[in-house]
């Protein structure tokens, strides 16, 4: 998906303006906890229409690194994460280079750490993948195709790099005590079967701070995709609206959650099922008119002999039955997770992306507003850092001010 620059215009002022109006009288009547089995299920109400937390993002950026600045280690492509240390240094993980760089809390390039190689601490092809906190003050980072993880010290000396065991290769995230939250795709070749829609399976697991594994999680059902089988082999096509399961690591818990309905299940690191947070969700199915939207955006810059045979191959695609219930799940540092409200046909083109907010105990307390064009790594305690890239491909890493004061 294709990122809009970051200049979006007094809609987000005016929606930062009115956060927090409109609250819920008895907010707590809005969600119901219960016990099933040991298992703790929080019913969540539907928010009320333009209820927003009062919390406050900046209306720009308090630090932008990148952009066409003419420094070599401020270019930056293909930035695939980043994390803010204590100190206020960024660490970016730009797999363009095979690089960790490193900059200070006013955006000074500090040192790379990494580099293109194969020798301990250093990155293959499109990576680092991911980079994040490590217990202690280090920092891991992963090469996912080597199925390698790294870990450095806070001042960039390389302590260890290890393999995690096959087949399980993605680092998806850290738990507090070292373990790591592991997740992999079967081929996409392996679920074909003729012509049609398919979803790959996802198989997760935990290990051990040394990538050993310590707990399998079985398999969940990937994201959905439209097949067409040809004499000569397949095209593959995103499916419009595809559904898929959606991960994050949220305090001592890993949410695994297909977003076909509104439900997210929490486990801890040994498996058992810990918390599912629901929350009331009309679904909707898609009408031809909205996939026909959807595609002719898809295909808006291909050249017509491309279009023509991409809308030929997909004149029999079936629609998938609903939209999915929500987008992406995010867990920031004081263990509060971050839910994407999944943007419908129509919706898509504001400059505000809205995120439901679920406490540590699955109580949804409200809805926040963050900049479309901004793609979200990491939400701290006060501060909001991810990445955009504006009309001539050109990325930035940006750090946002995030005021919790209800007041």
């Amino acid at each position: 998906m294709q990122l809009r620059s970051r200049g979006f215009p007094s809609l987000f002022a005016l929606s930062v303006l009115l956060a927090g109006c409109d609250r819920p009288e008895h907010p707590e009547r809005d969600f119901v906890v219960r016990d099933s089995a040991g298992v703790t299920i929080v019913e969540n109400r539907r928010p009320q229409p333009g209820v927003r937390l009062g919390w406050r993002i900046g209306l720009a950026p308090s630090l932008s690194i990148g952009g066409a600045t003419g420094r070599p280690a401020h270019e930056l492509f293909n930035v695939t994460d980043a994390t803010r240390l204590a100190d206020g240094t960024v660490v970016i993980a730009d797999a363009g280079s095979g690089e960790l760089r490193v900059f200070d809390a006013s955006g000074a390039h500090r040192a790379s750490w990494g580099g293109r190689g194969e020798g301990p601490g250093e990155f293959g092809s499109a990576a680092p993948s991911t980079v994040g906190p490590w217990p202690g003050d280090s920092l891991v980072a992963s090469d996912t195709f080597a199925r390698r993880v790294s870990v450095f010290s806070s001042n960039g000396e390389h302590g260890r790099t290890f393999v995690l065991e096959s087949p399980y290769y993605r680092l998806r995230g850290v738990l507090r005590d070292g373990k790591m939250f592991l997740g992999n795709g079967s081929s996409l070749a392996s679920a074909v079967v003729g012509t049609g829609v398919v979803r790959r399976e996802i198989a997760y697991g935990i290990a051990r701070p040394d990538g050993g594994l310590y707990t399998a999680l079985g398999t969940r059902p990937g994201e959905e995709w439209y097949v067409v089988s040809e004499d000569q082999g397949m095209a593959v096509y995103p499916q419009p609206f595809a559904r898929s399961t959606l991960t994050a690591v949220w305090g001592d818990l890993v949410v695994i959650s297909p977003n076909a309905r509104y439900e997210l299940r929490a486990y801890d690191a040994d498996g058992a099922l810990a918390m599912i947070v629901r929350r009331n969700h009309d679904l909707r199915s898609p009408t031809g008119a909205d996939v026909d939207e959807h595609l002719a955006q898809l295909y808006a810059d291909a050249s017509e002999e491309e279009r023509a045979s991409a809308l030929a191959d997909l004149r029999d695609m079936p629609r998938v039955e609903t939209f999915p219930a929500f987008g992406r799940i995010l867990a920031d540092r004081l263990d509060h997770l971050w839910v994407e409200e999944y943007p419908l046909p129509g919706n898509t083109d504001g400059p505000t992306t809205a995120w439901a907010v679920f406490g540590p105990n699955g109580r949804m307390l409200g809805q926040v507003d963050t900049p479309t064009a901004l793609r979200i790594f990491e939400i701290g305690a006060d501060y909001i850092l991810g990445s955009t890239t504006d009309d001539l491909g050109i990325e930035s890493v940006e750090l946002w001010s995030l005021d919790r004061d209800e007041s």
